[in-house]
């Protein structure tokens, strides 16, 4: 237990304006604790996000060294090979 501070008293006998207060100040710490978790959430979506995006750009010997599962390799390879089509196509819509 810490007794640095002494607990908050118990408002028995406030004047109307401060128990007001006190009630809108719990509002908007209940509402600060909101924003806050939604923000923690929101930056947990953005990291894996990146990270994905980070992972999608690495070449098929890296993830091969890495040790990626074999479902990300082979969707790289066809990542690789539909790009590589889609460039010749650009390259050369005749074909």
């Amino acid at each position: 237990m810490d007794t640095t501070f002494p607990p908050r008293p118990i408002p028995l006998r406030q004047p109307f304006v401060w128990r007001h207060l006190d009630a809108a100040m719990i509002r908007l710490q209940a509402w600060g604790r909101r924003v806050h978790a939604w923000r923690e959430q929101r930056a947990d979506y953005h990291r894996s996000a990146q990270a994905e995006w980070d992972l999608s750009r690495l070449s098929v010997r890296t993830l091969q060294d890495i040790g990626a599962p074999e479902g990300l390799i082979g969707q790289r390879r066809w990542q690789d090979e539909h790009e590589a089509m889609r460039q010749t196509y650009w390259l050369n819509p005749r074909c």
